[in-house]
């Protein structure tokens, strides 16, 4: 048996709530969304929003991109440190948790080489409690409402 969930530095709070439970009962956590949907990647900021399907998230509205920068600057100095990008040391991370197994999505032949390299890489318990505590800190707003109103303010010109 396993239990998937949204796991992730951008999303804490159901993964590491059942890590303790599925490490006692022997069951794997399945973590997806573990790039917060390519908001670890570091790729994004307040002007540069996926266009897609994703703009929809709550988490790439204005504001969220705006509280999520001192989590985007801890990955990026380990990545920095590691000889690794943003997006490897989150799944290094989410990995290094017992029990859990990522399931990250892949666009290109070079994000799936990319992403498999995550697990070699060896994060110290510095860097990992570093990281913790980035996402500790992180408190995403908004929800669908708010993200219906930025879509209107987009529309209208006036969310820029």
């Amino acid at each position: 048996f396993s239990n998937q969930v949204r796991f992730s530095l951008a999303a804490g709070g159901p993964g590491e709530e059942i890590l303790p439970w599925a490490q006692a009962a022997g069951r794997l956590v399945i973590a997806y969304s573990p790039l917060a949907q390519g908001l670890l990647s570091g790729a994004y900021d307040a002007r540069n929003v996926p266009g897609d399907v994703r703009r929809g998230n709550p988490l790439f509205l204005p504001e969220n991109i705006e509280r999520a920068r001192d989590l985007l600057d801890g990955l990026r100095d380990v990545a920095q440190a590691h000889g690794a990008t943003p997006a490897q040391v989150a799944l290094a991370w989410l990995v290094r948790r017992p029990n859990v197994v990522a399931i990250p999505g892949a666009r290109t032949v070079a994000q799936l080489e990319a992403n498999a390299a995550a697990a070699e890489l060896m994060l110290s318990d510095e860097d990992d409690r570093q990281l913790s505590e980035a996402s500790e800190r992180f408190r995403p707003v908004g929800g669908k409402a708010a993200v219906r109103r930025q879509r209107l303010r987009t529309l209208t010109g006036r969310g820029r």
